[in-house]
């Protein structure tokens, strides 16, 4: 269905110029022993709204893994559940950037594009007197991500640093600790629970703002889902 050749409003006109964006990934089969927590969720009565910024048990569970993982100090009241890193990335650009911004990408800026077009915003692949935001990940070039940090240490910009779908390693930019305020790290459950729909925001000087900002979205993640995505990582399910 082609858009409405007339849009007054300036959200609308985003919308319609919107490009194709990444499609989802394959979904494997649902491991038993997270079908497992699910039906037992449910038969204890899980079925109502969670905390706002998910169950305390996964939140804490996400803390633990920043502090275990890379030695970053994250407490659990900064983690905030998503529905998948989808909405996580949708809320951190909004609240920490505004119309005209611009938002640093050094590889792959698919997963950002269609927000920031959304939000007004603009993608930059080099120095801009607009630059509010640098968005990485683990699979950009090093060399480059760490130029980058050392300009952020005196430019007070934000990091948002996205882990979904890439490899795990040992680096993180919040190991340090002139960055560890203004760094927001994104993760999610879509490669080995793709369907299920979690993800989260951890860290920062904006911890609480980026949870209200779910919060005005979403309410909560479901918690049939909370219970099963935290059972799959407690039996050691990867990230």
């Amino acid at each position: 269905m082609s858009p409405p050749q007339t849009l007054s409003r300036p959200l609308a006109r985003r919308v319609a110029t919107l490009a194709a964006l990444r499609p989802p990934p394959d979904c494997p089969p649902t491991p038993q022993p997270v079908i497992d927590a699910a039906v037992a969720a449910l038969a204890r009565g899980e079925t109502h709204y969670t905390d706002r910024p998910g169950i305390p048990e996964l939140r804490a569970w996400v803390a633990n893994h920043l502090r275990e993982r890379w030695g970053v100090t994250v407490d659990a009241s900064e983690v905030t559940i998503t529905c998948g890193s989808t909405e996580a990335r949708y809320v951190a650009l909004t609240l920490l950037t505004a119309p005209g911004d611009a938002t640093l990408c050094l590889g792959d800026d698919t997963l950002i594009r269609g927000p920031l077009q959304l939000l007004g915003g603009h993608v930059v692949r080099a120095p801009d007197a607009a630059l509010r935001l640098l968005y990485l990940r683990p699979d950009d070039d090093r060399a480059a991500v760490l130029d980058w940090l050392r300009l952020a240490q005196a430019a007070d910009w934000w990091i948002i640093w996205d882990k979904s779908f890439c490899a795990t390693d040992d680096f993180h930019p919040a190991q340090a600790e002139r960055l560890a305020e203004r760094v927001v790290t994104i993760d999610s459950l879509s490669q080995g629970l793709a369907g299920w729909r979690l993800g989260w925001m951890a860290g920062s000087a904006a911890a609480l703002r980026l949870r209200a900002g779910k919060q005005a979205i979403t309410i909560c993640t479901t918690a049939v889902s909370q219970w099963a995505g935290l059972a799959w990582l407690r039996a050691g399910g990867a990230v």
